[in-house]
């Protein structure tokens, strides 16, 4: 039979798995939405801006807000593993107080923020979400340019 001790790794490891499936996912997705929108810019320079580019810088609009809906959700998920696993970590070090482990992991923490005191403070999914902004923004500028016909 196991011991807490393992019961709470298996646990903590399954919700790092979590973790890092939603990056993943969260990676593939905002990988499709460049690919596409690459494809769809191509064409618009290809034909140039007048209506008849509307089915595909509409569409474009669309993607980039639906990669923002997404990488909001993929942050809820994220947060909610993490939150989870640090739950789980917070009882193995009381199970193991001799190992240190959060002593540790609140130095580990301050040093990096020490280092990196800009970088830091930013998250991670701003950036992502950003980016899907971005796409959205642009979709919405070509719609309006080819509406007003340059």
């Amino acid at each position: 039979m196991a011991d807490d001790s393992d019961v709470l790794l298996e646990l903590w490891k399954e919700q790092r798995d979590q973790l890092r499936q939603t990056e993943n996912q969260r990676a593939q997705l905002t990988n499709i939405v460049i690919l596409v929108v690459a494809a769809g810019l191509g064409f618009v320079a290809q034909k140039g801006l007048h209506p008849s580019v509307l089915v595909v810088t509409m569409p474009m609009t669309l993607l980039g807000l639906y990669g923002a809906l997404a990488c909001l959700k993929y942050r809820e998920r994220s947060a909610l593993h993490a939150a989870q696993a640090q739950s789980l970590r917070g009882k193995l070090s009381a199970l193991h107080a001799g190992l240190e482990i959060e002593p540790g992991w609140a130095g580990t923490y301050r040093d990096q923020q020490a280092q990196f005191p800009k970088l830091f403070n930013l998250r991670l999914y701003v950036i992502w979400l950003a980016l899907h902004v971005g796409v959205a923004a642009i979709g919405i500028t070509l719609t309006l340019w080819a509406l007003t016909g340059s």
